[in-house]
């Protein structure tokens, strides 16, 4: 499969575009296995998995196709997938907790009886969603360089690479943009 997305800077967008299914497919196979973990992780089963994954995929294929999204290359189709997938689950966890309440004198009363867990998972939910949308409002520099240091592991010699720059203004600019993200998501509570 490397070899298929590797081909052209642009290989999957254009499978995307002209519907070319041996290399949809083989996305769709290489993909699927980072949402099952995440989501067998977090409390789901594999046909949670596979119902989130199937969902997400399919608003990733619309987006590309209607040019709603437009990456640059396909570690941005794989990143903006698996977020698809992630925020997805996130969803259908905190329905599950909305279903987790009953009236007590037209009052609504969170059941409280063995929920620290799922309390510690809507915390934790919480805080992820916040920093998701604060990384959305960063610069595209910044989100290019946290996505690349923390999503694909990069080491900052090779971002400074990629972006032309030396190792230490990499540094730099990681940590700037480290504290802009926590500026944001602290500034949305």
């Amino acid at each position: 499969m490397e070899d298929t997305l590797t081909q052209g800077k642009f290989k999957l967008l254009d499978a995307f575009l002209n519907n070319e299914e041996a290399t949809i497919r083989e996305f769709y196979i290489a993909e699927y296995p980072k949402t099952k973990y995440y989501i067998l992780k977090n409390g789901g089963t594999i046909d949670n998995a596979k119902d989130v994954f199937q969902e997400a995929y399919f608003v990733c294929w619309k987006k590309l196709s209607s040019r709603k999204f437009q990456p640059k290359n396909e570690k941005e189709i794989e990143a903006y997938l698996f977020t698809i997938a992630r925020n997805k689950w996130i969803d259908q966890t905190r329905t599950v907790a909305k279903r987790k309440t009953t009236s007590i004198n037209d009052k609504m009363y969170q059941l409280a009886a063995d929920d620290t867990p799922a309390s510690e998972l809507n915390k934790k939910d919480m805080q992820l969603t916040i920093t998701l949308a604060a990384f959305e409002n960063l610069g595209q520099g910044c989100k290019d360089l946290l996505t690349q240091f923390y999503f694909h592991k990069m080491s900052l010699r090779n971002i400074a690479e990629n972006l032309n720059i030396e190792e230490a203004s990499a540094k730099n600019k990681k940590y700037r943009c480290i504290q802009k993200l926590k500026e944001l998501a602290l500034g949305k509570n």
